[in-house]
């Protein structure tokens, strides 16, 4: 059995007075130990982060449920689901303060149709504001959209602006 973790008092006395980037830091300390019931408390910390508006605890919340989703979904499908609609309420959340790996996450519903109507139109749309905020993987994405006239016409044009817009962020990360 994994060890249970060890939180600062100050951390916690701030997450007790609703510091939403305290009750994330709560989050991502109980989620490392491992521990069951850390785990737990890890996610119901987050959920109040989330709650009070913290927009890394949506995507972060919205992530998990689908990674978690994904992983259910041969041996649970009714409870994957449940955990589907999690994933998209979260990252719809976080989409509408526009941060790009939400963003991108949710064109990623759209696709595939997860627990919504499938619409590669809107999921493209999705990948292009992704794209538009800065998302190095939704530039990569759109370029192959373009590219290979995924769901949309072929555009050598676009297809080339954000491969070589991509270039450009990965050059100025090294």
């Amino acid at each position: 059995m994994s060890e249970r973790a060890t939180i600062p008092t100050a951390l916690a006395n701030r997450a007790l007075a609703a510091n939403a980037e305290a009750q994330f830091e709560l989050a991502e300390l109980y989620m490392q130990s491992e521990h069951e019931d850390d785990i737990v408390l890890a996610e119901e910390w987050a959920l109040k982060a989330a709650e009070n508006g913290l927009v890394e605890a949506m995507y972060w919340l919205g992530e998990g449920y689908t990674v978690y989703a994904k992983d259910l979904a041969e041996e649970d499908p009714e409870e994957s689901k449940k955990h589907l609609e999690l994933g998209y309420y979260w990252l719809s959340k976080a989409n509408m303060q526009n941060h790009p790996a939400a963003t991108l996450e949710l064109a990623g519903y759209y696709r595939r149709g997860d627990v919504i109507e499938k619409d590669v139109e809107k999921s493209i749309a999705l990948v292009k504001h992704a794209a538009e905020l800065g998302e190095y993987q939704a530039m990569r994405d759109l370029a192959f959209i373009y590219e290979n006239a995924l769901g949309t016409e072929a555009d050598e044009e676009k297809a080339a602006y954000w491969t070589e817009k991509a270039d450009a962020l990965e050059q100025a990360n090294q």
